[in-house]
């Protein structure tokens, strides 16, 4: 799934494997809080380093332009 507009000007690529997330893409837009509720713990990596991890719920302040990495742990 891509291009999913999601509320607080964020974009959402989504790709899943065997009925599990393999990764997420997330676009911020206009930058701001970041609020993610998943089902299974997942980390989320801004250019390679962890910036919110091992947790269902997660919230990280964004930059516009910027693409954060979530993945399953």
């Amino acid at each position: 799934m891509t291009g999913l507009r999601v509320r607080g000007g964020f974009e959402v690529d989504i790709e899943w494997k065997a009925g599990q997330l393999h990764h997420a893409t997330i676009l911020a837009k206009i930058g701001g809080a970041c609020r993610l509720h998943a089902l299974l713990p997942v980390t989320v990596s801004l250019d390679g380093t962890a910036i919110a991890t091992g947790s269902t719920d997660l919230t990280w302040m964004t930059q516009p332009g910027q693409r954060y990495i979530v993945q399953a742990m």
